[in-house]
């Protein structure tokens, strides 16, 4: 079969156009949606990034404190008792009259450690007296804190303080 001129570009104009449409259809447009998509989509991605990078840096602080607080527990004397120790600092504040009751309770928190938690019962003080007793407990190198503190006016002087302080204490419990 012959074709004529008019035919035979009329045929390639008819392959090219079909070609084209092919492309645009398999190529470009599934192209053009992907970036839509990923134009929607990477914004969004972008910002749980940052949460991952603030959940990662939240994470790398507390390891890091874990480390230091199991690095002072495990320098922390064999020895060390929180209950004598913070009679010692009653005694060196003057406190010792005041002092209602000292009730201590050991805790263990999981296979290696152990918390000492000593409840101590002041009464009739003054603030500043109360004041220098934290501040002893506080500033002391061992790790003994004070994780609860209740305060109220004395009932019979209304000028002094009575107080509920909780002190607790770590410990490396060794098998």
């Amino acid at each position: 079969m012959r074709l004529m001129r008019r035919e035979k570009l009329l045929t390639v104009v008819l392959v090219i156009f079909v070609a084209v449409c092919g492309l645009v259809v398999f190529a470009v447009r599934p192209a053009i949606d992907r970036v839509g998509t990923l134009t929607r989509v990477i914004p969004e991605r972008q910002s749980e990034l940052e949460v991952l990078h603030a959940k990662a840096s939240e994470y790398i602080a507390l390891r890091d404190g874990l480390e230091t607080l199991n690095t002072k527990i495990a320098s922390q004397k064999k020895t060390f008792e929180l209950l004598p120790f913070l009679e010692s600092l009653i005694r060196e504040s003057g406190l010792a009259k005041k002092v209602a009751t000292m009730k201590q309770q050991v805790s263990r928190l999981e296979p290696n450690h152990s918390e000492t938690i000593v409840e101590i019962e002041l009464q009739n003080l003054t603030l500043s007296q109360l004041v220098n007793f934290l501040w002893k407990v506080e500033s002391s190198k061992v790790l003994a804190r004070t994780k609860s503190l209740y305060i109220k006016k004395n009932l019979t002087n209304t000028n002094m303080l009575d107080s509920l302080i909780e002190v607790h204490n770590l410990k490396l419990v060794r098998n």
